[in-house]
């Protein structure tokens, strides 16, 4: 049975750059730049796919789960509303977290 691994890519570690904005107003070495993560998983000798499309995803998930061997695909995403997350959907919580975590 194949290997297959998703990797959700916006070249950073946004969980943790969403909440460093929330609480600092700025983020620190969450920016990874442009990595090729098909030619990352090649290189180890996984059978590396991208996504470059919503349209594609079936497709090339369907591609991965018929390879032999590991398979990492690559799925650009744009996780910049995350900050909002945290503000519209508990505000209350959030805010009472993150007093809690200041003190």
């Amino acid at each position: 049975a194949p290997i297959v691994h998703l990797v959700w890519n916006d070249s950073t570690y946004d969980m943790v750059a969403f909440q460093q904005m929330k609480k600092y107003n700025r983020t620190s070495c969450v920016d990874f730049g442009n990595i090729d993560i098909v030619k990352y998983a090649e290189s180890f000798g996984a059978t590396g796919l991208r996504v470059e499309s919503p349209e594609q995803l079936a497709d090339v998930l369907q591609k991965g789960l018929n390879t032999e061997g590991p398979v990492i695909i690559d799925i650009p995403v744009d996780y910049s509303d995350n900050v909002h997350l945290s503000s519209d959907m508990l505000p209350k919580q959030f805010k009472e977290k993150m007093k809690a975590k200041a003190l």
